[in-house]
């Protein structure tokens, strides 16, 4: 072998240097070049994929198919890498990361040289999952793509509006012109680049604010897809934008919902709560207030029970968090509990819910037909289970004193994915039970 320059053209110092490698090294460099080629862009020809992991609940996963791992160790709300998968029928599968148990599995067919996110979402035990395709052609500069997917399937039926930020949301028109129910979405529409106010509210009800993000930059040149992702409530909803091939990033609500019951067996109540009116003057209990929005964070209740002045801290109300302040006891001098309030439907298709709040002072126990649905239901709390709904059903609570209900319901009708709850308010002597229908 002879050191100078090859047939048709000058030796580089590249070639310089492999000439005077030993053969073993040779042989490594090219095993390693040849690993990286496996692990990293694959063949042309490829579909690309990647995972995002838009539960809370579901823990860090990994994305797989077959044997191939495409995107691993995706933590919570993260966004993880492209892995590649041979073009064609492919079954994708979420799993807990390390091997972990299959949580969701979807069959695919991947089109070659085409970049897919496969969205994770649902809580446990009932991970769903929904194929992104990122091929959407960028729109001309100055305009923006964008997409909103209702993954909030507790929230119900949506509409988003996205609009300047001062316009009244009653003279905005719906973002697609539609409502999206739980795993649908507006589809792209294309709109002028800059910031937006986008609000989320109830499909029949615009003053039902499920989310309000002030300001949104939807960049020029760019397609993005703004995900609906659940709360711990069920109701309220957070955002995921996620730009199309590109970065993640949280829009998280700010917001919780608050509502008090009074379970006193006379007397007016006012309170606010952060600026907002739980209970206007005139009202009397027992009571059901409605559901007010309120900053997340710390906050004081303050107001007047039976004409006595009354004031409470509560340390924290978690963003996207449902609560219930029930005041109870003697009015003068009330207790008062926090609850948190899980509002989702029934994890079970065709399943129904009902709980039992206790405003009274003494344990009590739900019971549908017999049989018993929560039992032992210290004061001040929720108890809760889910049942078969029937046309009609028996529906009693009991207290460890009492030989006879102290509410009965001979002729209880539930619907199926239906949210129910037995308010019992009132006093031990004179206990008044309130049924409501919640979802």
């Amino acid at each position: 072998m002879t050191s100078g320059p090859r047939p048709g053209g000058a030796t580089t110092p590249t070639m310089r240097l492999l000439e005077r490698l030993p053969l073993s090294r040779l042989v490594l460099m090219a095993t390693v070049a040849t690993a990286l080629t496996a692990c990293g862009s694959g063949s042309e020809d490829d579909a690309r994929l990647r995972l995002l992991n838009a539960s809370p609940d579901l823990g860090t996963v990994d994305l797989t198919s077959d044997k191939d791992e495409l995107s691993r160790n995706v933590a919570t709300l993260s966004l993880g890498e492209y892995g590649g998968r041979k073009a064609g029928v492919a079954t994708l599968q979420v799993r807990g990361a390390s091997g972990g148990a299959t949580l969701a599995s979807l069959p695919v067919t991947l089109a070659k040289d085409t970049r897919y996110t496969l969205i994770a979402y649902g809580g446990s035990g009932r991970a769903q999952t929904m194929l992104l395709q990122e091929d959407q052609t960028e729109p001309a500069s100055g305009q923006s793509k964008l997409m909103v997917m209702n993954l909030a399937p507790d929230a119900g039926k949506l509409r988003v509006f996205v609009t300047a930020p001062d316009t009244v949301l009653n003279d905005a028109q719906a973002f697609g012109g539609r409502e999206i129910d739980g795993g649908q979405s507006t589809g792209y529409v294309t709109q002028t680049a800059g910031r937006y106010r986008i609000r989320v509210t109830d499909a029949d009800r615009r003053e039902d604010l499920r989310l309000d993000l002030p300001a949104v930059e939807l960049a020029s040149g760019k397609v993005a897809t703004l995900i609906l992702r659940g709360s711990g409530s069920g109701m309220l909803v957070h955002g995921l934008m996620l730009e199309q091939r590109g970065a993640l990033t949280r829009l998280d609500n700010t917001m919780a919902r608050v509502r008090l019951v009074t379970a006193f067996a006379s007397g007016g109540v006012h309170a606010t709560l952060d600026g907002q009116s739980l209970m206007s003057f005139g009202t009397v209990s027992p009571t059901i207030g409605e559901y007010r929005l309120v900053r997340s964070g710390a906050q004081d209740l303050n107001g007047f029970a039976g004409g006595f002045p009354f004031s409470h801290s509560f340390s924290s109300f978690a963003p996207g968090g449902d609560y219930t302040v029930l005041m109870r006891g003697e009015i003068s001098a009330p207790t008062i509990s926090l609850m948190s309030d899980d509002n989702r439907l029934p994890a079970t298709a065709g399943q129904a819910r009902l709980r039992l709040l206790n405003g009274l002072s003494q344990a009590l126990t739900l019971n549908l037909n017999y049989s018993q649905v929560a039992s032992s239901v210290a004061p001040g709390s929720y108890g809760s289970g889910t049942f078969t709904p029937s046309a009609s059903s028996l529906l009693t609570v009991s207290g460890p004193g009492s030989p006879t209900p102290l509410y009965k319901n001979d002729s209880f009708a539930s619907q199926a994915n239906g949210l129910y709850t037995v308010l019992m308010l009132g006093s031990d002597a004179q206990p008044q039970g309130i049924l409501r229908k919640d979802r």
